[in-house]
């Protein structure tokens, strides 16, 4: 087993919740879900190319961000290739 070392890192309100839920629901002690989690994290970084991760914030300025939410709430025309899927064409 290598040798243990502290390491601190400030994470949400939110997150702390949840971290402390699951350790009460579990059991398991906070560094064990800590380090399992970390270790879980590189590894996928480490396996995967980096056209697969993505990341879990988008950073926006105020005048994309607004375009941003435009275009997501806006319906988009269904693609030639979607009517013919839905008509039963393949």
């Amino acid at each position: 087993m290598d040798r243990e070392t502290q390491i601190s890192a400030y994470v949400s309100d939110s997150t702390k919740q949840r971290l402390d839920l699951f350790v009460r629901e579990t059991g398991l002690k906070k560094g064990r879900v800590i380090e399992d989690a970390l270790n879980a994290h590189l590894d996928a970084l480490e396996e995967l190319p980096a056209s697969a991760i993505i990341p879990t914030r988008i950073v926006l300025t105020k005048e994309s961000g607004a375009r941003f939410l435009e275009r997501l709430e806006a319906e988009p025309a269904p693609t030639e290739a979607l009517i013919k899927l839905m008509q039963g064409h393949e």
